[in-house]
This record gives structure tokens, sequence and C-alpha cells, in this order.
């Protein structure tokens, strides 16, 4: 099918394009990406090395100690995703239009790559350590409430994801979820628990202290996590994954191989195409600090 860049000629519309509302990307804040450096091109493997606990013992005078045998656990991160884009402008439209179509379809492609990141960084879920998964009986999706109910209510099942991570001496500080927006209308019927990011901002404004939130899909504070809103949290089976974790959670590397504006040789336009390599990963010891609320979709 042929372009129509019709809307951008000056005789039909004028330079004021309805705004498309683009999901926004949040998961960038909430990965690390300790071994981007590392990757290069789509196949690249990286072996980690988790270091291993040391232990302690009891002393008594006289005695013998004892010394641990270290056992360092390798692992693997493998790049296996290739993503691309690639659009073409032709000679004609540029000539009939007073906007740069070419440039603003290369912000548009910009923002699709960026969905792509948030999609792949909340695709790891099923890497939860088994002790953070919160579910339903058999494994079953909860049905969410607002109320208090310990095994619907949505803020108890917080409270539990948070003692999840507690267990595992994980750091409250910089702890963080990840939820839909159903899940977020949940939490504002009740806000006995829930401190919404424009009461932060207030806080701001009257006592002059910023805090270290101010980051995309941002919507408050709940259970000691930081609420994030994303449309890209997972469904699979009628089922909705509501991710938690700090930043030591989930891997995440990406390499723009090759942005490329060209002319094309066939025809009178020009090109703008990219390449990313990308992909995410939880290592074991990693997983403690990882887990998710399986809900109703």
């Amino acid at each position: 099918m042929a372009n129509n860049l019709a809307a951008f000629n000056t005789q039909a519309f004028s330079k004021l394009l309805i705004q498309n509302l683009d999901q926004i990307n949040v998961m960038m804040a909430l990965v690390n990406r300790n071994w981007e450096g590392d990757l290069q091109n789509v196949g690249d493997t990286v072996n980690v090395r988790t270091l291993g606990s040391v232990t302690t013992g009891s002393w008594t005078k006289d005695g013998t100690i004892s010394y641990q045998d270290l056992a360092p656990v390798t692992e693997s991160f493998q790049v296996l995703d290739a993503e691309y884009f690639a659009f073409k402008v032709d000679d004609v439209d540029v000539a009939t239009n007073d906007l740069n179509a070419l440039k603003l379809y290369a912000e548009r492609a910009a923002i699709a790559v960026n969905n792509l990141v948030e999609i792949k960084a909340l695709s790891k879920y099923a890497s939860a350590h088994a002790n953070n998964r919160i579910t339903g009986a058999s494994s079953a999706a909860i049905t969410l409430t607002a109320d208090a109910d310990q095994s619907t209510g949505i803020y108890p099942l917080m409270v539990k994801a948070g003692a999840n991570l507690s267990k595992f001496n994980v750091p409250r500080r910089g702890r963080w979820m990840v939820i839909d927006p159903d899940t977020y209308a949940l939490l504002l019927n009740d806000t006995t628990h829930f401190i919404r990011a424009t009461e932060l901002g207030d806080r701001v404004v009257t006592s002059g202290m910023l805090g270290a939130n101010e980051a995309p899909g941002f919507v408050g504070q709940c259970a000691g996590f930081d609420i994030y809103e994303s449309n890209a949290v997972p469904v699979a089976s009628s089922a909705k994954y509501l991710q938690y974790g700090t930043r030591m959670a989930i891997s995440y590397a990406a390499k723009i191989r090759k942005i490329q504006q060209l002319t094309l040789e066939t025809t009178f336009a020009d090109a703008v195409r990219g390449l990313i390599l990308h992909d995410a990963h939880v290592f074991a010891e990693a997983s403690k600090a990882y887990g998710y609320i399986k809900a109703a979709a």
C-alpha cells in the first residue's frame, strides 16, 4: 500500500496535528543495565559470576578456624532479540508538505522502540522467585478488590509482597511495583494507605524537599513501594502480572546497531531505518528481589 501523507499537505490541514496518546516507558528507571557494555551483536553471551554468601562461625578460646570454600555461580546472559523499523517519505510529499515528515515519523519510531523496551522488561515475570509469586488457590488469578480482605484486597497483597522481599533481606530502599490502570483505579478508591503523586508534589512545594521518584509513570507510594502505572503489564490466559522488585531484579541490555537515513535507488524518496538488539534476564540470586501478583485480567 502506497504512503498517504496528505495529512501533512498545507492545503488540507493545519500544522496542529492530533497528538497520539502513547504509553510512556517506566521500566528503564527500574532495571539495571550492568552488562550492557559487554554486548555487541545478537546472540552474544556474557558469563556473569554471582558471588555466594560468606558464612560466620562461633569462636571460643583455643578454637580452630574453618575456612569456607568459595564457589561463585556462573550464569549466562544472551541477547536473542533483534527488532527494526523502516519507513520512507516520497520526494513529492516533501515538496508539498510544510512539516518535516521524515523527522516527525522518526520521532514516532523512537516511541515504538521505547514501547518494545517496556514490553521486554516486563516479560520476565516467570523468572520471579517461587516465594515471591502471589496467587490465589492452586495458582489461580486473584480478583482484586479495594477492601481489606487479606486474600483479595490490593493493599494487603502489596503488604504481603513487601514481606516476601524482606524475608530475602532485600533492601527497602528503591522497591517498586508496576500496575495497570485498573489496579491504579482500585488504589484510588481507598487512599487510606496510598500516597498519591500529587500529594507528594504538594509536600515538595511546602517543604522544599525533592524526592527520588521523578520518573515516567510514577503515581504514588503504597506499602513501601514506589507505584508505577503502565499499559504494558503482561496478560496471559486471562491473568495479568503486577510485578514488584528492586533495580537488582531485572538486567536489561540494548544496543542500537544502526540508525540510517538514506536515499532510495528505485524511487524518489528518502528512508529511515533502525535496528535494535536487546534482551532482559533475571539471574537466580536476583530473582529473590523480584515477584508478582497474579490478578484476574
